[in-house]
């Protein structure tokens, strides 16, 4: 049972929700919710969780060795979807696998399972479609598109975008989530630019006209921010911070 109205308050990011669910575990005590900054549960007596690489990266290893890489995948995907309950249902499959080892994956009779590996197949299905139909305006300096998806695919689509070719700079624009990817000469960027004043785009030629001067002047500071994947580091962030 849950100590009711016992809430975690962790930074939006996967590194940031592992570690809600590794202080959860720690404590003993199962949350009532688990919510991002941004969330809309309630913020009495919530507990604030600092976000740590060494504590993310430890949980997210543990994943994979008690129960299997599939089921370590299985979490950063859904972690990717806009499911109802997410993060309540991700704290129960981590948990599950950490007791019960890798053959959660394949636990047909849990509606609970069930339910995240329907959302992780339709996160998948979305992701194709909006790759196929990527639309890019070409600006003077660099190309320009924008999506709207229901989950969160830029992360799964960004290695696919960046093989091409066809175009040298650009920006791709989530606007539902607020990601940006970005490629500027020879790097790129995945941000989370949620915190900065965005307007409504109608089209593409505006969000190129409003984001890219400050792609192109490195306005987007990203070099101290909590976050950034590490040398040597097995998990690749869901997204950076961008100040």
């Amino acid at each position: 049972m849950s100590d009711q109205g016992l809430i975690y308050i962790y930074d939006g990011t996967f590194e940031g929700y592992l570690c809600a669910v590794l202080a959860a575990l720690r404590s003993g005590r199962v949350p009532d919710a688990i919510c991002g900054m941004s969330g809309t549960c309630g913020m009495e007596d919530a507990v604030n969780i600092r976000t740590d690489l060494k504590d993310a990266q430890y949980l997210c290893s543990t994943i994979s060795s008690r129960s299997s890489a599939e089921v370590q995948q299985m979490a950063s995907d859904y972690f990717l979807t806009d499911s109802q309950g997410r993060e309540i249902n991700l704290y129960k499959m981590i948990f599950c696998a950490l007791k019960y080892g890798a053959r959660i994956a394949e636990d047909y009779s849990s509606a609970t399972m069930n339910g995240i590996q329907m959302a992780i197949r339709d996160l998948y299905r979305e992701a194709q479609s909006i790759l196929a139909e990527l639309d890019f305006y070409m600006g003077v300096e660099a190309s320009c598109a924008v999506i709207n998806p229901s989950n969160s695919v830029l992360p799964l689509i960004r290695p696919s975008i960046l093989k091409r070719r066809d175009i040298d700079s650009f920006i791709v624009y989530d606007r539902r989530h607020q990601l940006l990817l970005e490629r500027f000469y020879e790097q790129n960027m995945l941000l989370d630019i949620s915190d900065f004043p965005v307007p409504e785009f109608r089209n593409p030629k505006e969000a190129y006209d409003f984001l890219w001067p400050f792609v192109r002047d490195r306005r987007f500071d990203v070099r101290n921010v909590p976050g950034q994947k590490k040398s040597g580091s097995t998990i690749e962030p869901l997204w950076l911070k961008a100040s």
